[in-house]
């Protein structure tokens, strides 16, 4: 088998990204809101006001891998965070390394910068989740995620709340 080599995604690896983010969204039922281009692509994860990092898994001469991230910093906090969007394999290069390969490399990123964690969410039901406890993650009991999303935007910016039960 030929080895997997992780390395920091250039904008020639944007056609190989929209690919795997298509693929993870399929997945994930939410093709809907895959709706970014190349050049959204481009501006958020390479341009001067990037918003995103990417690494990607080369392996056979190929994109077959990618880790998204992003770094945080938290009022009263010496340092920074990473949070993870997206770690995705093509399923035929699964079980070859690729996934353990990049959450390495993103480890150093985040050994480098001095990092306080790294923090990923995972659906419940995702068999990922057995995967992210075997290289180091674990499940934060106390903590919940909360999300606001449209339609909900507009009604909150405007002060109107929902009735809760």
């Amino acid at each position: 088998m030929p080895p997997v080599i992780v390395r920091p995604a250039t904008p020639a690896d944007i056609p190989a990204l929209c690919c795997l983010k298509l693929k993870l969204l399929a997945l994930e039922n939410s093709l809907h809101i895959g709706t970014a281009s190349e050049d959204d692509w481009l501006r958020d994860g390479f341009g001067a006001a990037a918003k995103f990092t990417a690494l990607v898994a080369d392996a056979d001469g190929a994109v077959v891998g990618m880790a998204i991230y992003s770094k945080r910093g938290f009022p009263g906090w010496n340092g920074t965070t990473f949070f993870v969007h997206d770690l995705y394999v093509e399923e035929a290069h699964r079980g070859r390394g690729c996934a353990r390969a990049l959450m390495m490399r993103l480890a150093a990123e985040a050994q480098a910068e001095k990092a306080a964690f790294i923090e990923l969410t995972v659906d419940k039901n995702n068999e990922a989740r057995k995967f992210y406890e075997r290289v180091g993650f674990a499940h934060v009991s106390q903590c919940m995620a909360y999300v606001a999303a449209q339609p909900v935007l507009p009604q909150m910016a405007a002060g109107k709340e929902r009735e809760v039960a």
